[in-house]
């Protein structure tokens, strides 16, 4: 009986330590990817000045509500093992009338591990960096982070850690220096020349942007932005604001996100620890049992002894 129990033991034990090595191995990297079918629309909201396009209108606004959503369907077919292809659809609108102050559509390409752009796949345009996400295992380090209005990737340093909506988060910072984007022409009467059918002016735009990152996963789980176009003369005068802004992801989005990100973080932690880790230990107890149980001595059978019978009494 005992060593049919060792045998058990130490078949099982082996079996736990195999399963645990094999899951670590190649269950773990298969869940530490970004998905093909990525779908999310995060909001942000906030207050500032916008320069209304209307024919009728042609004038700054200012203390107005805006509105940013973003729109990212990952396109499956063009994926693969290694690549997510993900289509995003960004626009700013004004709440009261819901008039659109910026859009801008973009096909992106990224390793699914990393989260570098990838140079396939239809991108457009040309990215650089880090783009909707940052890497498995995110580092307290700087990352070159991608921003569409200056069309380039520029450092996103690390500058601390939070706790947002429970989650434990990196916070990094990505801070744009004022460049001009491209030049415009506006009427004369708007760049306070009434005399000139048209004056060329640049659209100089900056930002500042905070992002917080859940480190294992890399989802974003808030950000913020602080975001300025403004119209200037080759003097550098300024003219009339396009756009001044803060826009912070709303608390349904960071609460989503949140969500997303420690759900991810523990299946993460799970599959990458506490099975493998746990399969091995439990394994290597069981096979020592099992071992010492089959190597203990055992015990001899006793034969018990016949019983003699007694003679007959004589008559």
């Amino acid at each position: 009986m005992g060593r049919r129990v060792g045998y058990a033991l130490v078949f099982l034990g082996l079996f736990l330590i195999f399963f645990g090595a094999v899951e670590r191995v190649y269950a773990y990297p298969r869940l530490k990817k970004a998905p093909l079918d990525q779908y999310s629309q995060p909001v942000a909201t906030g207050t500032g000045t916008y320069f209304n396009r209307s024919p009728d209108k042609l004038t700054e606004v200012t203390g107005a509500q805006l509105r940013n959503i973003r729109t990212v369907r990952g396109d499956v077919k063009a994926g693969s093992d290694e690549v997510a292809v993900w289509d995003s659809f960004n626009s700013t609108v004004a709440v009261a009338d819901n008039g659109v102050i910026t859009a801008t559509q973009e096909r992106i390409a990224l390793d699914r591990v990393t989260g570098q752009s990838v140079r396939c796949c239809g991108e457009n345009p040309a990215h650089q960096g880090l783009t909707l996400k940052f890497p498995f295992d995110t580092k307290k380090q700087t990352y070159q982070f991608w921003d569409g209005p200056a069309n380039a990737a520029t450092p996103a340093q690390y500058t601390g850690q939070e706790v947002v909506s429970g989650v434990k988060v990196y916070r990094f910072e990505q801070r744009i220096e004022p460049r001009t984007l491209r030049t415009q022409e506006v009427p004369g009467s708007l760049a306070g020349d009434p005399d000139a059918d048209s004056v060329t002016t640049n659209v100089v735009y900056s930002n500042h942007k905070t992002l917080w990152v859940e480190p294992a996963t890399g989802i974003i789980v808030k950000a913020r932005q602080d975001v300025t176009q403004v119209l200037e003369t080759p003097a550098g005068e300024p003219v009339l604001t396009l756009l001044d802004t803060s826009l912070t992801y709303d608390d349904a989005t960071v609460k989503a996100n949140a969500d997303d990100a420690s759900s991810g973080a523990g299946r993460l932690r799970l599959l990458g620890t506490i099975v493998p880790v746990g399969g091995v230990l439990l394994g290597l107890v069981l096979t020592t049992i099992g071992l010492f149980l089959l190597r203990a001595p055992q015990g001899r059978r006793l034969r018990r002894p016949e019983r003699q019978g007694r003679p007959a009494d004589a008559v």
